[in-house]
């Protein structure tokens, strides 16, 4: 990871737009794999995981801003950088909205608004919803960090970083991890209450601790690695 530079007001107003991009297009993969639900049964899952799965694809190739690709910045980006998580948050959730008001609006509706508000409302009602909640978003931010993490990795690997995206994502899509940013496009079909806006939180603080699992071992590894280089140096 490259240390971050400040930026500049052309560079924040970009940093903005490519936030609120990004949220456009977690609102477009959240939108797909509610109709795939819909649509194929069974198969649906898989189907709409794959699909979901090009939106983040989309986000990495044209280096949008994600919340929970910028968590895995967290170790070396220096607390005066920090600012950057609230605002990419903000800016992603304004994009979600906008997909999200779009499709309301929409032919889908009839079929993805249904599927979204099933889906939150079995996990907002179900016995403790907070603990679920902040496991399964730990896990999402691990798998979100193992992808975007890809893009560096897999090249010296000899391995495709299309997959190496890609396939994280279809995992944690595919297993219902919960991703803090999708799920607002999920809970503005359902409706918003001081219940669901805590969900969020909850699943926030889980992909912030998932998300910097990696980045901490890599940085302990590299850590590790000099101190044996000293040593050796001294025999």
């Amino acid at each position: 990871m490259k240390p971050l530079e400040k930026l500049t007001k052309a560079q924040f107003v970009s940093f903005c737009l490519m936030s609120l991009c990004s949220g456009i297009m977690i609102g477009v993969g959240g939108t797909a794999f509610l109709l795939a639900l819909s649509l194929f049964a069974e198969w649906g899952k898989l189907i709409g995981s794959v699909l979901f799965s090009l939106g983040i694809l989309a986000i990495v190739m044209f280096e949008m801003k994600l919340f929970t690709g910028l968590i895995s910045d967290i170790p070396e980006m220096g607390a005066k950088n920090w600012w950057r998580l609230p605002v990419c948050f903000l800016g992603n959730m304004l994009g979600v909205l906008l997909s999200a008001v779009l499709v309301y609006y929409s032919p889908l509706a009839d079929k993805v608004v249904p599927q979204a508000q099933e889906m939150m409302s079995v996990k907002l009602d179900a016995s403790l919803w907070g603990v679920k909640a902040l496991c399964s978003s730990i896990l999402c931010g691990f798998l979100i960090t193992l992808s975007i993490g890809a893009v560096n990795y897999a090249p010296r690997k000899k391995l495709s970083t299309t997959v190496g995206v890609m396939f994280p994502i279809i995992v944690f899509a595919f297993c219902g991890f919960d991703h803090s940013v999708a799920n607002t496009l999920y809970i503005f079909f359902l409706g918003f209450s001081w219940k669901a806006v805590l969900y969020i939180l909850v699943c926030v603080a889980g992909n912030i601790l998932g998300g910097v699992i990696l980045p901490i071992l890599s940085l302990f590894r590299l850590w590790s690695n000099k101190s044996q280089a000293e040593e050796t140096k001294k025999e």
